[in-house]
């Protein structure tokens, strides 16, 4: 099994999504963005730089993939067919990234909140003008494809118990007796429900969203954050590899929630970026010191282009 983080806020936007290679080609969660509003302020030319490289990442992989998972309906977990001022216009590359897949979606027609039922049904409706593509819903179920075995799990709460953000649905995807979950937008897990589901599932490796520390004190509790860290440290200490990214780091001080659980004895994890060796990119946490005013549509169009 191979896997490829194509997105994710420690490659400077927000994402999660993510190319595993089996004997099929999965595309997870094929979406990505940027904060339109950060401490008052528009993205900087960078993150719209890494905005427009990683949309053509996306892209790049969704051509070596005939799988495709959606876990719900936030913009920066798959690509809608509307237009994008920070990118150039969506509908062709929706096409492109959609034609001719397996997609398996959440249910939009349950355990789902109205902002994302309004957004599941705009997306499926310009589905349908895509030929040559299977569309299956997804929660709680499993499948046999080739020598891949993809598991849903049953709807998740987006962060914790009492969250108006509705669900998510994660896929685990094993493969030559290695197992992957990719569980989005769990935010730490808060959720006891989500942390066991996890551990059941006991995978080899996770990739996970952690918790949103830049919202603590306003749209998290301090018992949140506490609880998010203890679950993940329950989960560290039964799964190998634990990649832990998204919300956690749009703020700086998710690297050292994260170097310190590294401190524990028989704990590893990490960003998404150090699986590609690279250095965490935490572009929307530094906006304030990488913001200059757009003085020109050219400074604009050049990250465009």
């Amino acid at each position: 099994m191979k896997i490829i983080p194509l997105a994710f806020e420690s490659l400077g936007v927000r994402s999660m999504c993510t190319f595993v290679q089996t004997d099929q080609g999965i595309l997870i969660d094929p979406g990505t963005s940027v904060a339109p509003k950060r401490f008052n302020l528009p993205p900087s030319l960078e993150e719209i730089k890494a905005l427009k490289e990683s949309r053509e990442r996306i892209v790049e992989y969704s051509k070596k993939s005939s799988i495709i998972t959606i876990s719900h309906y936030h913009h920066d977990h798959f690509t809608p067919f509307e237009s994008n001022r920070f990118l150039e216009s969506s509908s062709k590359i929706a096409r492109t990234i959609y034609a001719g897949k397996k997609l398996f979606l959440k249910n939009p027609d349950s355990n789902i909140n109205k902002n994302q039922a309004s957004r599941a049904k705009k997306l499926l409706k310009n589905l349908k003008n895509i030929d040559d593509m299977e569309i299956t819903y997804s929660d709680n179920h499993e499948f046999q494809l080739g020598d891949t075995n993809l598991k849903f799990s049953p709807a998740l709460h987006h962060g914790s118990d009492y969250s108006n953000l509705g669900y998510i649905v994660a896929v685990s995807i094993t493969f030559k007796g290695e197992k992957l979950l990719h569980a989005s937008d769990v935010q730490g897990p808060i959720s006891n429900v989500a942390l066991d589901y996890i551990l059941n599932e006991n995978p080899d490796k996770i990739i996970l969203s952690g918790p949103p520390l830049y919202l603590s004190g306003y749209a998290l509790s301090h018992e949140d954050i506490a609880k998010a860290r203890a679950n993940l440290e329950k989960i560290c200490q039964e799964i190998p590899q634990v990649v832990v990214d998204h919300h956690l780091l749009r703020n700086q001080k998710g690297l050292d929630f994260i170097n310190n659980i590294n401190t524990m004895e028989n704990m590893e994890v990490i960003p998404a970026s150090c699986i590609l060796q690279k250095k965490p990119l935490l572009l929307e946490s530094d906006r304030k010191k990488l913001y200059k005013p757009i003085t020109t549509e050219s400074s604009l169009d050049k990250y465009l282009k």
